[in-house]
Parts: C-alpha cells; sequence; structure tokens
C-alpha cells in the first residue's frame, strides 16, 4: 500500500465512520487521532473533550486530554483536520498557533482564571482546569506534575520548512511538542515495530557506556552485557523520552501501583550518592542493535533502547533532576548497574506479513519473559504481562474461523469476519503487500469496522462482567482487571474461551456502538459529554435489572448483527437515566471523578429502574445460554486434549527427554515434574501417552514457561 493509497482509504473510512456513528467529520477524526495515538502506545486512556474558550484576548483550546502516571505529566492533543484528499502543508505558523492555545490553557488553568472564560459555572472544563491547576500545584517541591507533553495531530502534511519542535519551560517545567501527521502513522503502521528510540551517547555528554559482554551462550539469537549508566544522562533520556522509554507493562504496571520509592529517592538526595550502585537493583534493558567502541569496552549508541525493569529508579532520577531535590552534584555521582540483552531480530528487512508476524510474536515472548524474569522480585502478577499471553492468539483464531463467520446481510452471498488485533496494525498490515483488488475482496470479508482491539475486548468483557466503574478508567487502565480475570478463567476452565465466547464479546461490542450512536444523537446529550461513562454505566445497569433467570438474546444479536427493536428503546431510556444519575452525583462537575469509583456504581445499582415490558419479553432464558457455553466446551475441551495429545506425540520422545535432561542439569521444577517428563517420554517412545500423561505436561510445560528463564525449545 502506497502513502497516497493509505491517505485515501483513510479518509474515506473516517467519512464512513463518521456517518455511521452519526459524527461530524472533524469530531470523527479526533476519535480516529485518539485511537491511532494509543495504538502506537503514544497515550494512554486519553479522554475527548473539545474545549475552545477566550480568556485575556487570546485563544484557548484542545480536544483530549490525559495523564501520563508512570511519568508525571499533563497530556494535550489538538487536531488540525481539512475534508479533502488534498489537505496542505502544515506549517510553523500553524504549529505556533495551535501550540498557543494549549499552553495558554495549562497557563490560565495553574492560575485559576478559566471560570472567568467558561459559559457558566457548571461548565465542565471548569472541573478539568481545578484538577489540572491541584496537580500542577504551588510550586515543584508540591507538583505532581513534572513535564508536559503536547500533540498536534493533522491530515495535512508537515513542511518541509519546519525544522525544530522545541520549546521553551512552561511553569518551571519541560513542554515536549509532537506532531503526527498521516505520514507519521502511514510509516508507523509499515513499520514492524512503534517507533524505535535511538540513542547516541555523546549527544548525552558521554563517550559511551562501560561495558563487559557475557559470553554464556552460542545461540545467536541474542547476545547479554553488563552495564554501567550515569545517573544523569538517565534521568536526562526519561526527561526526553518519558514513558516511550519504558517496555508497555512495565509502564502500565507503573502507572498502577505509583511510581514514588522512597528508598530510592533518600539515596539519590543522601550525602553518600556514590552508594547508589551498590544500593540499587539497577534496570533491565533490551535493544534490537548496539554499536561498541573499536576495543569493545563501550557501548556508543542503541537502537530499540527499551527499559523492561527499573522503571522507579529511572522515574525517581527524573523527577529528583526535574525539581532540584537533589543537592548540586549528587547527579553527578551517581551509577546504575545495567544489564542489557540485544535482541539480534532485524525486523525491518521482512516483507512477508505472515514472516514478520511470526519474527514479532517470537521478538515480543521473548521480551516478555526477560520482562517477567527481570521482575520477580516485585510484587507484579501474570496478568502484568497478559499483553503477549496465548490468550489473544487463541482470539485470532477464534476470529477467523469459518464457524464465526457473520450471517449473510440481505442481499448478500456471503458474511464477514470480525477481526481480532492480538497487535497494533495487524489489520491494516495483513493487506501491505496485496495488489489493490486483493486488498478490496480482502477487506469486504474483514472490514475495517470489525476490528476489535484486545484493550477494547477488556472493555466489553468488564462491562457484562457488571464493572463499568473500572471500563471508565480507560481501556489501558481497565486493562489489569480485565487481564487478573481472564487469567483466571483460564486456569479455573480453559475451555471457556471458545466460539460461543468470541461472538458473545462480538454482541457486546455491537451493543456497545449502538448504545454509542443512540446517545451521540440524543437531544439531552451536550457536546463534549461524557459518553465514555455514559455507555457502560447503561449496559451494566440494564444487564443487572433483568429479572432472575433471565438474559439478553445475545444469538439473536450475533445472527442479525444488531440490537432489536426492544433493547434499543430500552437503551434510550436508561442511557438517559444515566446521564441524569452521574449529573446528580458529580453535583454537575467531572462525571469521570466519580463513574470510576466504585462506589458510585453501587449506587446506581440500588436506583430504581423499570424495564419495558417489550425488552423483557425479548430476553432469553439464562439456562438455554448456560447449556449452549458448555456445549461449547465440552466440544473444546476434546479437541484441546487430541491437539496437545498430537503435538507431544509429533516432538516426539527425544524432544521430551531433551527437555527432562535440561531440567535436572537446571535443577527446574520439582523432581516430581522432572520425573513426569521422563516418564512421558518413554510413553511416547511406546505410542501409549494418556489423557491424564498430556493434561499433565502441558502444567509442566506452562510452569516452565511462567516460572523459570528456560527457554523451551521449538523442536
Amino acid at each position: 500500500m502506497t502513502l497516497e493509497e493509505y491517505r485515501e482509504e483513510f479518509l474515506s473510512q473516517l467519512r464512513n465512520n463518521a456517518q455511521i456513528n452519526g459524527n461530524l467529520n472533524q469530531e470523527q477524526f479526533i476519535e480516529e487521532a485518539l485511537d491511532l495515538l494509543v495504538k502506537n502506545e503514544v497515550l494512554i486512556d486519553p479522554v475527548m473533550f473539545r474545549c475552545n474558550l477566550k480568556s485575556r484576548n487570546r485563544n484557548l483550546g484542545f480536544h483530549a486530554y490525559a495523564y501520563g502516571e508512570a511519568d508525571s505529566t499533563i497530556q494535550l492533543l489538538i487536531t488540525d483536520f481539512v475534508d479533502s484528499q488534498d489537505a496542505g502543508a502544515l506549517t510553523n505558523e500553524d504549529i505556533r498557533v495551535l501550540y498557543n492555545k494549549m499552553q495558554y490553557f495549562i497557563q490560565d488553568a495553574a492560575e485559576g482564571l478559566i471560570s472567568r472564560a467558561a459559559s457558566d459555572e457548571s461548565d465542565q472544563i471548569i472541573d478539568i482546569a481545578n484538577e489540572f491547576r491541584s496537580k500542577i500545584g504551588k510550586n515543584m517541591e508540591t507538583t505532581e506534575i513534572t513535564a508536559f507533553r503536547f500533540y498536534i495531530v493533522t491530515n495535512k502534511t508537515l513542511s518541509t520548512r519546519v525544522k525544530n519542535l522545541e520549546q521553551e519551560l512552561l511553569l518551571g517545567r519541560p513542554a515536549i511538542l509532537q506532531v503526527w501527521t498521516l505520514e507519521r502513522f502511514y510509516d508507523n503502521f509499515r513499520s514492524s515495530q512503534s517507533e524505535r528510540i535511538l540513542i547516541d551517547c555523546k549527544e548525552w555528554g558521554i563517550d559511551g557506556i562501560q561495558c563487559l559482554k557475557a559470553h554464556i551462550s552460542q545461540s545467536n539469537q541474542f547476545e547479554s552485557y553488563m552495564g554501567i549508566v550515569p545517573g544523569l544522562m538517565l534521568a536526562k533520556l526519561f526527561k526526553k523520552f518519558q514513558s516511550q522509554l519504558l517496555e508497555g507493562n512495565i509502564r502500565c504496571f507503573l502507572s498502577a501501583k505509583g511510581k514514588v520509592n522512597k528508598a530510592i529517592r533518600s539515596t539519590i538526595i543522601s550525602k553518600e550518592p556514590e552508594r547508589f550502585f551498590t544500593y540499587n537493583n539497577g534496570i533491565a534493558v533490551v535493544a534490537n542493535s548496539v554499536t561498541l567502541s573499536p576495543d569493545g569496552h563501550y557501548i556508543t549508541s542503541f537502537d530499540g533502547f527499551q527499559i523492561v525493569n527499573g522503571g522507579q529508579t529511572t522515574v525517581s532520577l527524573c523527577n529528583a533532576y526535574i525539581k532540584g531535590e537533589a543537592p548540586e552534584g549528587n547527579l553527578e555521582k551517581i551509577y546504575v548497574p545495567m544489564k542489557l540483552t540485544v535482541l539480534n531480530f532485524n525486523l525491518d528487512e521482512i516483507e512477508d506479513p505472515e514472516l514478520l508476524q511470526l519474527r514479532k510474536d517470537e521478538y515480543n515472548d521473548l521480551v516478555q519473559k526477560i520482562a517477567r524474569s527481570s521482575n520477580w522480585q516485585n510484587p507484579t502478577k501474570e496478568a502484568d504481562f497478559f499483553s503477549n499471553d496465548p490468550f489473544h492468539r487463541d482470539m485470532e483464531r477464534l476470529s477467523l474461523l469459518v464457524e464465526n463467520q457473520t450471517p449473510p446481510k440481505p442481499g448478500e452471498v456471503n458474511g464477514t469476519f470480525w477481526f481480532y488485533e492480538r497487535s497494533a496494525h495487524r489489520h491494516e498490515q495483513s493487506t501491505f503487500n496485496m495488489t489493490k483488488s486483493k486488498r478490496d475482496q480482502w477487506l469486504k470479508l474483514h472490514p475495517k469496522n470489525q476490528v476489535i482491539t484486545k484493550e477494547k475486548l477488556g472493555v466489553y468483557f468488564n462491562t457484562v462482567e457488571l464493572l463499568p466503574y473500572s471500563v471508565c478508567k480507560g481501556p489501558v487502565n481497565n486493562w489489569e482487571l480485565f487481564s487478573s480475570k481472564i487469567v483466571e478463567l483460564k486456569k479455573s476452565n480453559p475451555a471457556a474461551i471458545n466460539s460461543y465466547f468470541f461472538r458473545k464479546m462480538v454482541a457486546v461490542k455491537i451493543i456497545y456502538d449502538k448504545i454509542d450512536k443512540i446517545i451521540n444523537n440524543a437531544d439531552w446529550y451536550p457536546t463534549g459529554g461524557y459518553k465514555a461513562m455514559y455507555v457502560p454505566y447503561t449496559i451494566a445497569k440494564i444487564i443487572a435489572t433483568l429479572p432472575k433467570g433471565k438474559e439478553i438474546d445475545w444469538k439473536r444479536i450475533w445472527k442479525t448483527q444488531d440490537i432489536y427493536p426492544s433493547l434499543a428503546r430500552q437503551a434510550e431510556l436508561v442511557s438517559r437515566q444515566t446521564f441524569d444519575f452521574l449529573q446528580k452525583v458529580s453535583n454537575h462537575g467531572n462525571e469521570r471523578t466519580y463513574a470510576i469509583k466504585e462506589e458510585t456504581w453501587k449506587k446506581y445499582l440500588e436506583a430504581p429502574l423499570t424495564l419495558t415490558d417489550d425488552f423483557i419479553k425479548d430476553a432469553v432464558d439464562s439456562s438455554f445460554e448456560k447449556e449452549e457455553a458448555k456445549t461449547q466446551e465440552r466440544q473444546t475441551r476434546f479437541n484441546m486434549a487430541t491437539d496437545m495429545w498430537a503435538k507431544f506425540m509429533t516432538l516426539g520422545a527425544d524432544y521430551l527427554n531433551r527437555v527432562y535432561k535440561d531440567m535436572e542439569r537446571l535443577n527446574l521444577l520439582s523432581g516430581a515434574d522432572r520425573d513426569s517428563v521422563r516418564i512421558c517420554a518413554i510413553s511416547v517412545s511406546r505410542g501409549n501417552l494418556t489423557d491424564r500423561q498430556v493434561k499433565r505436561l502441558v502444567q509442566i510445560f506452562q510452569r516452565l514457561d511462567q516460572e523459570t528463564d528456560y527457554i523451551i525449545p521449538d523442536k
């Protein structure tokens, strides 16, 4: 796909989505810009909110905001959209005007002036501004915010005259500006990975990082080094790149658990900063490649530098640097131990989409194992590393099964597929090397509006689990609870992840999208309102209020690929009640602050709700749904056992004996586990491996993968 084809498809799809959702094209562009930045791991859980004010003869505004909890930032986004294939160029003057709108808002919010510019005292922008002001604080000693990040997203091309985006300090803090054009999104989706961090040590004031190569493996899959990183350099790196420096799972972990480590901070500001190296566990880093000095004793540059452990160390150093907490000269005396793994995956040269995805899976699996192993000393859970769990491959496989092809629409010969996107850009990249005719055929079977990302799956799952307050925290912050629930489900009943589960999640998405549209078109819905809060609360309230033994007709929604009339009418009534409830509980203020609280949901559960007779009549007996789910589970359980038996028989006795010898040599797991592998190898050689032995082998291999550093051989 060429850039021009990408542009054409993007604009065509945007207009189509705007029509479907009842949005103006400009509003749709804001939504899709946010989706793209989340997909590229630039933003975490942004809130769409259109703000356009005038204060002190200056224009203030933004289109979305977010908090970077891992890097203590306030983030604002503004868009510049032209509804044309030839949108023109984004100039230095355009950037200045757009940037000023955002920075002026921050300045007036910090000074408490937004209420003067707002339309009335109940304007929700006042609550957002007050929240910003509270986080910014009166000075650097009391602030929660160490930097501001601003994003301009446009479908214009970037003028060749734009050379520098560096901005002056804002309220004494770094102000980082990024411009995202369609060209940049295109380059990102076309490439094998998200934007990589390139580090040239000379640009950071040193000739290189002292290192020692560990000759521990003859494999060329990766190389290992021990290094010593100057603390000041690490602080400056994080100041520039912020949370992009952290591997995705660790970034989310820090966001959820907090980022201030008092023990680390006390060593930084102590009278003996030289002891930091002795006291600190250091950082674990992965990189795509490195450049060494001629003598091999120093690393002079990194390609794809990413921290997989040591986020708290890095953030603490940066906070001390920005806030000026450390006595003069302390940071220069601090050195941080570094364990570096260089992954020899040259993904950029692979053109075949299937081979590329295979190599990316191998790359992600290895990064996940390194991250999990490096973080064993911290209170992380298996759910913290769920992003690369095999569950997502199972969901992708289910999405491609013929049995999960949708029933044909009236007038159509064939149905379509819902595409489960387990990694960013996977849907787009599937068509990258296709001709236009083949791409059109593929997209007809896998439409762009029938894509479910793994983050959004968490939203749908937790909504029907009656956890709307978690959903309101945003897809990424909702991820932890969703992950833990799926991990538990897999442990207790792995066969529950089947076609019934997949089709039900699709039905939930259909309901979600339809109610979103109902709310968006309602005469009571205010522009820039909290639609993202109303949808999950509405769905959860309807499900929770159904009479005992009754359930929404998920099968009917799947068959028609639409919600039925009585459900649509019920959603209209309940969404208005949801709006009134959240308005009241928040006192017409920032509803999101209240929607994310469990006690708010408990109050709404107690609120009376009358369901219409038609809706109750159309509800199905829950015993029918349970029986269908159990039937699917029995079939899935049989298939899983058969597949695993065939897999171990194909791998053969020699393979199992090799694993057994490795377990003996490395003293992995228990003696009983090791003996089980040896006995199973004998059974395989005789051709009489039992179902019980298969189940035991699966459990052992899962523990080897999750609890040890052992890399299970492919064959």
